[in-house]
This record gives C-alpha cells, sequence and structure tokens, in this order.
C-alpha cells in the first residue's frame, strides 16, 4: 500500500471518527494529517544501467553502468505536477520532462534529487549513486609514497614499485576521492590522515593489500602494491620498458622516475642538469632517480622529494645544514651573508659554545659567531674580532679588563699578577692614576676595612713613599697608605 493511499485512508478515517466534533476541530486535525505528508517522486529512470526498482520511501538507490559510459540522462518526475523538482541543485521541469543531462567520471557519481512542495513548506531528496564500471569501480584518488607518486591510475589495482636496498621505513599515503570511506592496509584500519608507515627487514618482496570501502553504498574496492626492495620487478622489464619509451624525457618505471637520454636509454649512476627545472638530479646504479641525503665521491649532498640538489640553508630535522653553490654539504667554518658559522663533522649548524683548534667561540641562537663583550649566565665574556674568547688582561677602549681561565670577567676584586696587586672596579675596568688628571681622587681607593689605597698609572698597587698632588705619603708593605 502506497503511502499517498494510507494518508487518504487515515484522512477519511479521521472525518468519519471526528464528524461528531466540533468543525472547527476537524479542520485542526485534517490540516495537520495534510501538513505530515511529505512531497515524493513518481519514478526516476535513467537512460544507462540497471532499472531502479523506485518506491516513494525508498530514497537511495545504486545503478551500475558500463565503464564506457561516460554520459546519461536521469528523469525524474514529481507525484504532484506543482511540486518543484532539483537534480544536483538545478530545476527540472515539465517542459523539458524533468530530465536533465549527466557527465560521468570514472567510479561514484553521486546524484541527488530534491522535491519541493511550497505549500507545506515540506522537502523530500533522493540519492541515486551511480558506479561507472560497474560493482568493483570503488577507486582511490592517488597512492603517494613517501610523497611521491606511484604512477597511479584509477584504471589499475596493481602496482609493482622498486626500492633501493638499504630502505628501512616509508609513509603509504592513500588518497580517498569526496564521501565517507575507510581504508585498511594489510587488514590494519587508517586514521583520518589516511597514512601509515611500513618497515622493511632485508631485500625482498613485500606485498601491501589495500581496501577502500564507501560507507554511503557498503562498495569496497581493492589495491595491490608489490614492492622489491633492492631486486628488479623482474630480470627482463627495464629492457622492455625502454623498448618503447622516447628519447630525452622524464619516465615512471615501477613508481619511480628515471631520464631517457638521446638514445632512449636511462640515465645511471650520474649527476643531470635539466634546463627546464634548472635544477641537478642524481640517478643509481639502477637508473632510479633518487631524494634525501645521498654520498657522492666523498662528499654528502641533500636531494628534495622531487630529486632537485638544494644549495644553501636546508632545515632538516630540526637541525640546520649548509650547502654550497655545488650542492656539497659543509661542515667546519663558513661565512654566510658576512656571518661566520660552525657546521659540526655530521655538518649540522651548531650553537653556544664550541671549542675550534683550542680556541672556544661562542654562536647564538641563529648559529651566527659573536664578537665583542657577551653577557652569559650572568657573567661577562670578551670575544675577539676573530670570535675567540679572549684570558687574561685586554684592553677596551683604553681600559684594562683581567678575564680567567674559563673567560668570564672579574669585577670588583683585588687580582695578583705577574709580581704586582691590582684591582678591578665594579665594571671590571683596571683602577689606575689616570694620566695627567687633575683629579686629586684619581687613583685613590678605599676598601670595606677603611684603608686607603693608591694605583699608579699603569694600574700597580704603590707600597713605597711618593709625593702625590704636592703631598708626600708613605705605604705600608700590604700597599695601604700610613696616616700617622
Amino acid at each position: 500500500m502506497s503511502k499517498r493511499i494510507r494518508n487518504i485512508i487515515a484522512a477519511v478515517f479521521i472525518i468519519g471518527v471526528f464528524s461528531v466534533i466540533e468543525p472547527n476541530c476537524f479542520n485542526l486535525i485534517a490540516t495537520k494529517a495534510y501538513a505530515e505528508e511529505k512531497p515524493y517522486l513518481r519514478n526516476i529512470y535513467l537512460s544507462e544501467g540497471n532499472n531502479i526498482d523506485f518506491s516513494e520511501d525508498e530514497h537511495s538507490y545504486i545503478v551500475d553502468v558500463d565503464k564506457d559510459t561516460d554520459e546519461i540522462f536521469i528523469k525524474a518526475k514529481p507525484e504532484n505536477a506543482s511540486d518543484k523538482v532539483e537534480i544536483n541543485g538545478q530545476e527540472v521541469t515539465k517542459d523539458d520532462n524533468y530530465k536533465q543531462t549527466l557527465k560521468l567520471d570514472k567510479g561514484k557519481n553521486k546524484v541527488e534529487i530534491e522535491v519541493q512542495n511550497d505549500n507545506i513548506k515540506s522537502t523530500s531528496i533522493y540519492t541515486v549513486y551511480i558506479y561507472r564500471g560497474g560493482k568493483d569501480a570503488v577507486y582511490l584518488k592517488d597512492i603517494n609514497i613517501n610523497g611521491s607518486t606511484i604512477g597511479f591510475d584509477k584504471s589499475s589495482t596493481l602496482y609493482n614499485i622498486e626500492l633501493d636496498e638499504g630502505t628501512d621505513i616509508v609513509e603509504l599515503e592513500t588518497v580517498p576521492g569526496e564521501g565517507k570511506y575507510s581504508i585498511t592496509t594489510n587488514g590494519k584500519v587508517l586514521g583520518e590522515n589516511n597514512s601509515i608507515k611500513l618497515k622493511f627487514n632485508g631485500i625482498g618482496k613485500y606485498t601491501i593489500n589495500i581496501e577502500l570501502k564507501d560507507e554511503d553504498t557498503q562498495r569496497v574496492g581493492t589495491y595491490t602494491i608489490n614492492i622489491y626492495l633492492g631486486i628488479p620487478v623482474s630480470p627482463n622489464v627495464s629492457d622492455a620498458i625502454n623498448k618503447v619509451l622516447k628519447p630525452n624525457q622524464w619516465i615512471i618505471v615501477n613508481g619511480r622516475w628515471r631520464y631517457n637520454d638521446v638514445l632512449g636509454k636511462y640515465l645511471k649512476d650520474l649527476w643531470f642538469y635539466d634546463n627546464e627545472y634548472k635544477s641537478y638530479f642524481h640517478f643509481n646504479s639502477r637508473g632510479n632517480m633518487q631524494s634525501g641525503w645521498i654520498e657522492d665521491g666523498g662528499n654528502d649532498y641533500y636531494l628534495d622529494s622531487s630529486g632537485k640538489m638544494q644549495t644553501g640553508w636546508l632545515f632538516y630535522e630540526d637541525k640546520w645544514y649548509f650547502l654550497d653553490s655545488h650542492g656539497v654539504m659543509r661542515t667546519g667554518w663558513i661565512e654566510d651573508d658576512h656571518k661566520w658559522y660552525f657546521l659540526r663533522k655530521d655538518g649540522s649548524m651548531a650553537t653556544g659554545w664550541i671549542v675550534s683548534k683550542d680556541k672556544w667561540y661562542y654562536l647564538n641562537s641563529k648559529g651566527e659567531m659573536q664578537t665583542g663583550w657577551l653577557y652569559y649566565r650572568n657573567q661577562f665574556y670578551y670575544l675577539n674580532s676573530y670570535g675567540a674568547m679572549e684570558t687574561g688582561w685586554i684592553n677596551y677602549n683604553d681600559e684594562w679588563y683581567f678575564l680567567n681561565s674559563n673567560g668570564n670577567m672579574k669585577s670588583g676584586e683585588w687580582i695578583y699578577s705577574n709580581g704586582n696587586w691590582y684591582y678591578l672596579n665594579g665594571v671590571g675596568n683596571m683602577r689606575h692614576r689616570e694620566r695627567n688628571s687633575t683629579d686629586i681622587k684619581s687613583g685613590w681607593l678605599s676598601d670595606r676595612d677603611n684603608k686607603i689605597y693608591y694605583f699608579n698609572e699603569d694600574g700597580t698597587m704603590r707600597t713605597s713613599t711618593k709625593t702625590i698632588d704636592g703631598y708626600t705619603y708613605n705605604f705600608n708593605e700590604d700597599g695601604s697608605v700610613n696616616l700617622n
């Protein structure tokens, strides 16, 4: 029994039962029954694929069409001619026989049909999922390994990929299309990022089975990836591919980029400069384009995920490295933009205190070598124009300072040096009689024990009689003035 007929019977029953009630009450009940009825379609028809067994209470349908069908028309006629019908947001009317032509992509195509009744302000929605290619046409959008494509094509569900010997781990990323999908690899359900890290244990063949489930229709698509670690897919695969490849161009073979020379043979174990990309690329002994860190001729280089050789500063795994104009990773001291930096033996940029050739240097958080005065952990240090930390006596702006063996500056204390006593002021400069000074306080010091001392122009403490500013003073052996 259709929904329409059930509603009519219900309305008649209501009229019969409540005819004895006040007329106004019946009008309220009848109006409510009518308002609860939603608009609906009479039928849905497609020019291709299996026929739809339409029912007004069923709002979701699946239709399979041939893989070569790239265009169909769909017809959605309303039960009530006054109702408005939209297919994928575009209105269809009686004048065009409620039809619309659709372009089909490979795999799932979602068609949404909306029926609107403006009188009762009600809407019904029907959804048709059209699978171009049939039940097995549940496709991913792409598959990547370590951020690089494997040469994905919707028409192919089997891939053979070569990886270099020594590869321990890679990241497999699956990219679904629009809609709700769940993805598993070898039985493991992937998270929100649809990726998984795969670990390998030596040379051999590894098989990855991917299952893609469409949560809207519960249909499932499958993919198989065979990874050949350190071995070719087959002994003759390279020769077979090269017979059909054109020269002087990039190609993908088993998920890896290669470049064919003028004779159509792929480059091996060498550097190649591509004028189009204005970059150097390197190919291993099997002809595969390399990426990441590589060693060649005793030097280290870094190639980004697209294979381009990098130069200049490189930030990798939270560390900075410097690659010169030839791409060679530098170590030791380098000068860049008039600033000096130090790179450790592994190439990473150093910061903080370092020792180089028995000299101490300080590099700030940006790695820049510091010169001049440095305030570090409540202590002052002095780094000369070459960046080396000074110790002992230094002269700065015509003032003398003394630096301990660990480089920190002395201040507000006595020191004994070269057989003489000196005093360093609170700011670190040496107390002394200023040359040609008329200030009677120049050179004098009163310490906490209320003893008074005098320091010559060279900063040495006075221990013998001396006439100062017209007065003769006698000094004790400890350097204090004799006030008796």
